[in-house]
């Protein structure tokens, strides 16, 4: 089942505040997953959702079954507990909005809809856990590979019998904000496992080197480790409609 993202900018050093704003403890549920027409007949499920913040950029991972990134902003668009969550972001905020009414909350989530230039997700597997890894862009790479788009997907980044607990991973782009995101089952090392064989020794990412700040690969598996930390988003909330990750 298919990941999606919405990204934006908030003021750097805040993430102990934007933690309590998307904790579960703290934020309100949306009243239903299920996503409905104006018939109440079901065109789709929210599945879970993650929050991952960096620096000065926020992501939201959207974990569904299939439905249309519209159809999740308008559901969305109508939960009291989004537009409080809202309310409290305002403080922080690197771009002010208007997400007020559901209008509005729907024209902010469809321009801060990211792009997604890879993605494997075979099955409805829930995910433990979520990483996000967050690539660095030279200047004007985001808007090269806005327009090129992701090479045809090989065999290298593929999900497999070799990383069971890996259920799904994406890369999404947004202007100059490149997010790689792996969710698993099982333990946060396996991501770690899992990117060392497959972006480093397979060179999955190959075709991204171009776009980066780096100017060039690690030379070995402890640089690309060393890489990956550097990279990595700190998870400021998982939660899934089976509880709570």
């Amino acid at each position: 089942m298919p990941l999606d993202a919405i990204t934006y900018r908030v003021r750097p050093g805040h993430e102990d505040r934007l933690g309590e704003i998307f904790s579960p403890h703290t934020f309100r549920r949306v009243d239903s997953p299920v996503i409905r027409d104006a018939d109440g007949g079901t065109l789709g499920m929210l599945l879970g959702t993650g929050v991952f913040v960096r620096d000065d950029v926020l992501v939201r991972v959207i974990h569904h079954d299939g439905v249309p990134a519209d159809r999740i902003a308008e559901h969305m668009s109508v939960q009291e507990g989004v537009h409080e969550a809202e309310r409290a972001l305002e403080p922080f905020l690197a771009e002010e909005r208007d997400t007020t009414t559901p209008e509005g909350f729907r024209e902010h989530f469809h321009r801060s809809l990211m792009t997604v230039l890879e993605q494997d997700s075979p099955d409805d597997r829930p995910a433990a856990g979520t990483v996000a890894l967050r690539h660095p862009l030279r200047p004007g790479a985001g808007a090269e590979l806005a327009a090129a788009g992701a090479p045809a997907p090989g065999p290298s980044l593929a999900l497999s019998a070799e990383h069971p607990t890996i259920v799904r991973t994406a890369l999404f782009l947004h202007s100059d904000t490149l997010v790689r995101v792996v969710q698993y089952d099982g333990h946060p090392y396996d991501v770690v496992r899992y990117l060392t064989e497959r972006c480093w020794r397979a060179d999955a990412e190959r075709w991204l080197a171009p776009h980066l700040e780096e100017s060039g690969p690690p030379a070995d598996a402890d640089a690309y480790l060393a890489t990956v930390h550097e990279r990595a988003m700190l998870s400021v909330s998982h939660m899934s409609v089976l509880g709570v990750g």
